[in-house]
């Protein structure tokens, strides 16, 4: 009887709750356990395998810069101009389901990079899907979606991933095609998904990026409201 309930639990594919019924078969010291305890034992092994076998698929998938990186390992430091309790009060804000966007600055080598794939780690162990993209790559990635006919649903797709990081605006200042793309994502997403942006210019020098200033100013708009702004400063971390 117990290999025909392993069999129908490995054909259904709860895996753990095979491995914790062997396991509980075997030992002999929880012999004692009530039938009540020994399901909770089983179902709680079954969630906690898929909870976690889904957090590594969508890491995975978010195909983050630093998949590590962490907040615990942030170095706060007044020459970073970053404090502590500012990454905290986004963190408890409901950013994500308020869908308030994250821009930050800094020069070259600060950790503008490891903070935004910080964002996106915390949000995968969350269980929500996030994307990232180099914002040069991500052009590419949207310009050659176009020309294979794909882009409106690629535009839908993106408009609908809960967070999105777009790491490394500028400085070169983007042609025709490249700012009506990054209007038509930012347009998507208004109000409807959290946009993690970084940059090493200051954020008020990003018009220049999008070039053309109606477009530029409409961009911006979408992007700086409700937005909160991490503005870095200090020397470049990789010389230490």
């Amino acid at each position: 009887m117990i290999e025909q309930t392993m069999n129908r639990l490995h054909n259904m594919k709860l895996y753990a709750m095979g491995e914790v019924l062997s396991q509980l078969i075997q030992d002999t010291s929880r012999s004692d356990l009530t039938v009540t305890e020994a399901v909770s034992f089983m179902v709680d092994a079954e969630y906690n395998k898929r909870k976690n076998n889904r957090i590594k698929r969508l890491l995975r998938l978010a195909k983050l810069k630093m998949p590590s990186a962490c907040f615990e390992d942030i170095n706060y430091s007044a020459k970073r101009n970053l404090k502590k309790d500012q990454l905290n009060s986004i963190l408890l804000s409901d950013f994500i389901a308020n869908h308030h966007n994250v821009l930050i600055s800094g020069p070259t080598g600060v950790g503008k990079s490891y903070i935004a794939c910080a964002f996106g780690n915390v949000t995968c162990r969350k269980r929500t899907p996030v994307l990232y993209f180099r914002v040069s790559k991500f052009l590419e990635y949207m310009a050659a979606e176009q020309a294979m006919g794909n882009y409106l649903k690629t535009i839908e797709k993106i408009g609908k991933v809960p967070m999105l990081i777009l790491d490394d605006l500028g400085p070169d200042i983007m042609d025709k095609k490249q700012r009506n793309i990054m209007m038509e994502v930012v347009e998507e997403r208004y109000l409807a998904a959290t946009t993690i942006m970084t940059s090493q210019l200051p954020i008020d020098q990003w018009y220049s990026v999008f070039g053309e200033p109606a477009i530029a100013d409409a961009i911006m708009d979408r992007l700086l409201h409700n937005a909160y702004k991490i503005e870095l400063e200090g020397d470049s971390m990789r010389r230490h």
